[in-house]
């Protein structure tokens, strides 16, 4: 276990923590705005898809950032059309639009490259490592920070950018006004269909990022359901987070410290690789049980000092 005290567990853990933290943001925006997107896996693995394809036919990777980023914000669009003009229930929605991505994904990559499995035969773009003038040269610190990939750094900025909208901005009150009570935001002027559009735009962005970053940043190529269940641990995520950006950005780095864990115990480690494979969810199962029983104690607690303050 001495892997855990080297610079390149933790430049693994901050890696690995990022496709993950984006999706998790994407899941706070939209649970603040009282919505439940439970398509956030296949508006990933499409935003995935189009960035590499785009990328690769324009070489270009500005246009593939554009294709990827249009594509998390049209699926997450279509999730806000269907449930709030449409009136379709939320989580079959979501469903439809996992279902629509993971087929989609598989037959345009199949017609495309001929394989059902990657786009590897496509030279597509990537973005780059971005190395921090300064802090690149501070020991172990310079070597766990810098050097990461581009999307890692803009997904930092995006979860403290996300938490100052949130909580210091109009925008961000009208989006937890609409969340807590849209009758009563509606009430006030506040138009809910159009704020949750907002949010439903940033869902889509951060989505598009984080697809991105699986395709044409931590890897080459595009794999065929390569989010691989990070959308869907993305709602465990706003759950234990209680929806706050920066408590999510935590909890996504207790995931990237139990995947990075599992990769070193599969190389250094003779245990059973499937037991290995399974920590990571064990362990964020065990994070989110813990943290509703603290949840709970302090809600006991404070209830007793209600009943003893009469």
């Amino acid at each position: 276990m001495n892997f855990i005290l080297s610079a390149d567990f933790w430049f693994s853990v901050l890696a690995g923590t990022t496709p993950v933290m984006l999706a998790t943001l994407a899941a706070n925006i939209v649970s603040q705005s009282g919505m439940f997107n439970l398509g956030i896996e296949g508006t990933m693995l499409m935003s995935a898809l189009m960035g590499v394809l785009v990328s690769a036919f324009t070489q270009s990777l500005f246009l593939g950032m554009l294709a990827g980023l249009l594509s998390g914000i049209i699926l997450s669009f279509a999730l806000g059309y269907f449930t709030l003009y449409l009136e379709a229930p939320m989580n079959s929605v979501g469903v439809a639009i996992n279902l629509f991505s993971a087929g989609v994904t598989v037959f345009v990559l199949t017609l495309i490259t001929g394989s059902k499995v990657t786009s590897s035969s496509l030279t597509s773009l990537t973005f780059p490592a971005v190395h921090i003038p300064l802090i690149r040269d501070i020991p172990f610190l310079g070597r766990v920070l810098s050097g990461h990939n581009l999307i890692t750094y803009l997904g930092w900025i995006f979860a403290v950018g996300l938490s100052f909208l949130l909580y210091r901005t109009r925008l961000g009150l009208d989006i937890r006004a609409t969340g807590r009570n849209a009758e009563a935001a509606a009430s006030v002027g506040i138009q809910t269909n159009r704020v949750r559009f907002k949010a439903l735009l940033l869902c889509g962005i951060f989505c598009g990022f984080g697809g991105m970053y699986l395709s044409m940043g931590a890897l080459k190529s595009f794999t065929a359901n390569m989010v691989a269940g990070r959308g869907f641990l993305s709602l465990a995520m706003d759950t234990l987070s209680s929806s706050h950006p920066l408590l999510g950005w935590g909890g996504s780095l207790l995931y990237g410290f139990s995947e990075t864990i599992t990769i070193y115990l599969q190389l250094y480690s003779d245990a059973d690789l499937k037991v290995i494979s399974a920590f990571p969810y064990i362990f964020i199962i065990l994070v989110l049980v813990i943290a509703q029983l603290a949840r709970n104690l302090l809600v006991r607690r404070k209830k007793n000092i209600q009943l003893k303050g009469r």
